[in-house]
């Protein structure tokens, strides 16, 4: 994961480059845009997807992000509130409606998905117990597939999480012109390398 999270950092460095030059009377040149970075950042989560099959709690751990990075992390991603936090300004009141009426149902699932998350880790508590009640608390087996049910679990909290992240971005384009989702990329694309670089100078890396 790391080595495409390199290449892919480079991509998103150039995708932003182009966002903050297009043209904004070009709407012909928005669209290839968009559909650039939408293709990017499903790049990434398909990459996600693929280490959460092999090692769910790796996946979680996001052990490729700086700091920084991981203060904005939430459920194996970004957090949806950061997406409305990358909204441009200008914004007609009903835009603004249905944006905050989207944002409320994104919370509302939020919570929920988190409540999961506390399930699962009382999940493991309780297998854990009851391996330990049985004598298997040393058992190599008894310890692997208690590991392994909490890990499905892991998976299917990830999916919801990840379906809730594509549902916020599809539904806050349907709802923004085209220039406007250009600055929203744009505006996603440099608060994350913003957050990437402050984490490498806390690592003294820069």
């Amino acid at each position: 994961m790391e080595n495409f999270y390199a290449q892919w950092l480079i991509q998103e460095q150039h995708l932003l480059n182009d966002l903050l030059s297009v043209p904004q009377d070009r709407p012909d040149l928005h669209i290839p845009l968009i559909n650039r970075a939408l293709s990017h950042y499903a790049e990434y989560y398909k990459h996600k997807s693929q280490l959460a099959k092999r090692d769910i709690f790796r996946a979680f751990s996001a052990y490729w992000l700086t700091a920084s990075e991981r203060s904005f992390f939430w459920l194996g991603g970004l957090n949806p509130r950061i997406f409305f936090q990358s909204l441009p300004s200008d914004l007609t009141s009903d835009q603004r409606k249905k944006l905050e009426q989207l944002s409320q149902e994104s919370v509302k699932r939020e919570h929920e998905l988190e409540a999961r998350m506390r399930q699962v880790a009382e999940a493991m508590a309780v297998l854990t117990a009851l391996a330990a009640a049985h004598g298997k608390a040393r058992n190599g087996e008894a310890r692997g597939e208690t590991t392994e049910r909490v890990a499905e679990m892991m998976r299917a909290v990830l999916e919801e999480a990840d379906r809730l992240r594509k549902h916020v971005v599809t539904r806050s384009i349907e709802i923004l012109t085209s220039v406007q989702t250009v600055r929203f990329f744009a505006a996603l694309a440099h608060r994350h390398l913003w957050f990437y670089r402050r984490g490498l100078h806390n690592n003294g890396f820069e």
